[in-house]
């Protein structure tokens, strides 16, 4: 896909975290996917850090319940396209903690 494959890419992710609880969710489970990494060095095992990964993987699937007709297209999309995904992923939070420090 080109750049403008990217952007409606961008759009459609925007699109399925319109809920307030859908957002907010995914931002949970972003910070526990994110936080795996750190967290199964600290702790040196393998283990914990698949935990914490699976765990913010569940939390941002459970987020799209509350955004009927998400969670199919969210799982899809990310799987297609995880660059694409975290890009657009990073954007979306960054606007969210923009907006409220307005």
């Amino acid at each position: 896909m080109t750049s403008n494959g990217n952007k409606d890419f961008r759009d459609a992710l925007f699109a399925r975290h319109e809920n307030v609880v859908t957002s907010g969710l995914s931002m949970v489970g972003d910070a526990l996917m994110v936080a795996a990494v750190p967290v199964g060095l600290a702790t040196r095992r393998f283990k914990v850090s698949i935990g914490a990964l699976g765990a913010g993987y569940l939390v941002a699937v459970i987020a799209h319940l509350f955004e009927p007709g998400t969670v199919r297209d969210e799982v899809i999309g990310v799987a297609r396209h995880p660059i694409w995904a975290v890009r657009a992923e990073t954007e979306r939070v960054s606007k969210a903690f923009l907006q409220r420090s307005a």
